[in-house]
């Protein structure tokens, strides 16, 4: 038996016994309702049915049970249920539905709800909480949005909330104008055009230009708001029927900037068609939406000063917006960037569609946060981008995600993202869903290019309806491993191709993951953090995505925390709202989640004994607050440790809105720094990410602190003396 079969039978086995406590029958109200998806696997070998549950006749929202039919059977191959039965009937409500829809929508600072708000069971920590799910309209600004809110039929608490959102003949370019910059001539796929003037609008896409320029009445969609660009079709067929439009150069700046192009709404048209005819090849015969409406060059009328040369303000990024009915919005949206049309981009308009067929054959989609004992994770959004991007590749068949844009956007490389990288899980994942969907990326590539896509491709689509909405990576990467299994015992994979994968996802960390940086360097140099906010769903906090472990040198007696985060979202005593917990042992903070009541409204009136607020507790030794320098410069001096103690620290978010922490380190000193007043640090650059944000910061001298010695002679651990007021001063690393 190889490493990687003796690892896989004992990953195996501790993935089962983590998953299945979920799959118990239930309560017995709990009724079944099957749906067969519209996909046959295996050359029309099996089939895949999704079950949703309700009790006393409501939904049970995250309750499922996916069945897989063959040949010699039918078996549930994954399930989520409730643990026990719900705290309220239906009848029993103690608001209604007006007062619900009002609190979604000042929650959200959205409009009201364009349907009624529904009454369900939200499962919670698996117990079903009456709750009001209120699905938002379409938002534009600051940027696309579309939220579903969960409120609680008890209180009126919002207790969760799940964004949408995701960021006839032509001749076009195959994939991209970078990648493939040699126009080819096609057969568009959906239209019937046989004349002039026929606008892009099939059987199963409409294309839609965006023009500053205002329309007839008659001709605004309904879903236009004040400011924005209109909603137009301006790529029309010429006499024969054919869209032979003029082509960018996109050698030129001005060609890529130009947000009155015509190619860009073609370009949506082809590639959206070529990717749904691909996904028939694989036996998905439906798509999310039955008919998609796509909108290229989508950009603002007004003026920007970040860019003067452009007489609109520009949309830098493409979005999944989950909309299906046309009366109420874009399904996808593509942004005529500063530097480049998100709309010329195969890569990307793939991506975006990919989402579409995670919301498909998901149960409830995927991105949930995952509630853990080492911390709370993003990882189900980072899989939803991850197999996003796998479809990319299926379509490009190659592993450069964005060639085109990234290009062509100052300041880029050769792509937005690459399938064919090294980072592992939990060196390169932070919190946020684009890194941290990047391990299991690039794991399901490099299986792909040394078993063969012919093998791969097809895992993707059993994949998804197995996978919870809060299914975190290691999950999925058994999940994936599971089917492979499956495969070989129909002798449609060899035991090569099995520790070949088994290799490549241990090689990125991906079965056992603990969230705790460990090695020494990264914890000194720094990571980013991205901080879930508090919501009134959860008392006191949800703990960050990592927790940092450092180990007390020899000759030090003090621990050193900091991270750069600047505003004034929390209260006068801690401006960045963000806690530091603390853990003296060489062991990670456990951390706990249980449904609570909390029995006060605001007002002190009665709330009740109703279970629905997640509390989160653990076994940290302190809860501290770091010292603001300068504009975002954080930092916590802690005196009173022995050489050779091991510390474990976490940052927790007080604030409502998502933060990120970015530089967040731990490093010890030689104590006459500290007697000194002030701190050499050599942290070398921040690290970069996705979505990260930081500032290098300016040296800071301080006022020098009262000397502090917490040594004891018995060599027991003595009370933490914390310097509050203590200056880092930054050196950087030579390169």
């Amino acid at each position: 038996m190889t490493v990687a079969r003796s690892l896989r039978w004992f990953g195996f086995g501790f993935g089962l016994c983590v998953a299945w406590p979920r799959a118990l029958a239930g309560p017995p109200e709990l009724a079944a309702e099957a749906r067969t998806l519209p996909m046959s696997l295996r050359s029309g070998a099996a089939t895949v049915a999704l079950k949703s549950y309700t009790l006393h006749g409501i939904p049970v929202r995250g309750a499922f049970a996916t069945v897989l039919s063959e040949k010699t059977g039918e078996r549930e191959v994954a399930a989520s249920r409730p643990l026990a039965g719900p705290q309220l009937r239906p009848e029993e409500a103690r608001i209604d539905v007006a007062e619900a829809e009002a609190i979604a929508a000042a929650h959200a600072h959205a409009e009201g709800p364009e349907e009624p708000g529904t009454l369900v069971y939200k499962l919670i920590l698996g117990e079903p909480v009456l709750a009001y799910e209120v699905e938002l309209p379409l938002q534009w600004d600051p940027e696309p949005s579309k939220k579903t809110i969960w409120v609680s039929a008890s209180s009126g608490i919002v207790l969760d909330e799940w964004e949408h959102v995701r960021s006839s003949r032509a001749r076009v370019f195959q994939t991209n104008p970078a990648s493939t910059p040699v126009p080819v001539e096609v057969e568009l796929a959906g239209i019937h055009a046989t004349g002039p003037g026929q606008p892009l609008e099939g059987d199963r896409i409409r294309s839609f230009n965006c023009t500053l320029e205002a329309p007839p009445d008659d001709q605004i969609q309904p879903w236009w708001a004040e400011g924005k660009c209109y909603a137009v079709h301006r790529a029309v067929s010429d006499e024969n029927g054919d869209y032979f439009l003029p082509l960018p150069d996109v050698i030129f700046p001005q060609d890529n900037a130009d947000d009155d192009d015509l190619y860009a709404e073609l370009s949506m048209y082809y590639h959206a068609e070529r990717f749904i005819d691909e996904m028939r090849r694989f036996g998905v015969d439906a798509f999310k939406c039955e008919l998609s409406t796509m909108l290229a060059n989508y950009r603002t009328t007004e003026l920007s000063t970040a860019y003067p040369d452009l007489d609109y303000t520009p949309l830098n990024n493409a979005y999944w917006t989950n909309t299906c009915d046309p009366e109420k919005g874009p399904t996808m949206i593509f942004g005529q960037g500063a530097a480049v049309d998100f709309g010329y981009d195969g890569d990307v308009v793939y991506h975006e569609l990919g989402h579409g067929m995670v919301s498909l054959l998901t149960p409830d989609g995927l991105g949930d946060r995952t509630l853990r004992p080492d911390g709370v994770l993003n990882d189900a959004g980072g899989i939803n981008e991850a197999v996003a991007d796998y479809f990319s590749v299926i379509l490009a068949n190659e592993p450069l995600l964005g060639d085109y844009v990234a290009r062509f956007w100052p300041g880029y490389g050769n792509a937005i993202r690459n399938a064919e990288n090294t980072k592992r899980c939990p060196d390169n994942t932070v919190g946020q869903v684009h890194n941290d969907g990047e391990p299991f990326m690039g794991a399901m590539w490099a299986a792909r290019k040394r078993i063969g896509r012919e093998k791969m491709d097809p895992v993707v689509f059993e994949l998804l309806p197995r996978l919870p909405s809060d299914a975190d990576l290691e999950t999925a990467s058994f999940t994936v491993l599971e089917i492979a299994e499956e495969a070989l015992a129909r002798g449609e994979w060899t035991e090569s191709d099995i520790d070949v994968l088994v290799r490549g996802f241990d090689a990125r960390g991906l079965y056992d993951c603990p969230r705790v940086h460990v090695d020494p360097e990264k914890v000194a140099n720094g990571a980013s953090l991205y901080l879930r906010g508090k919501t009134t769903g959860v008392t006191p906090f949800f703990p960050g995505p990592m927790q940092l472990r450092h180990e007390v040198p020899a000759g030090s007696d003090n621990v050193i925390v900091r991270f750069r985060l600047g505003g004034d979202a929390g209260p006068p005593d801690n401006p960045t709202g963000v806690v530091v917990l603390l853990k003296r042992a060489d062991e990670p903070i456990t951390f706990e989640y249980t449904l609570t009541a909390v029995d006060k409204n605001p007002d002190g009136s009665n709330k009740g004994s109703v279970r629905e607020v997640i509390q989160v507790t653990g076994d940290w030794d302190h809860q501290l607050v770091a010292s603001r320098l300068g504009e975002s410069d954080n930092q916590l001096v802690l005196r009173g440790f022995r050489p050779g103690e091991v510390v474990h620290v976490a940052l927790a978010n007080l604030t409502s809105g998502e933060q990120v922490a970015s530089g967040t380190s731990i490093v010890s000193v030689p104590p006459e720094f500290l007697d000194e007043g002030t701190v050499t640090v050599d942290v070398g650059p921040p690290e970069e990410v996705t979505d990260g944000q930081g500032v290098d910061a300016s040296e800071i001298h301080t006022g020098e602190p009262a000397a502090s010695c917490a040594c004891r002679s018995d060599g027991s651990p003595a009370p933490l003396a914390v310097l509050a007021l203590l200056g880092l001063r930054r050196g950087r690393r030579r390169r």
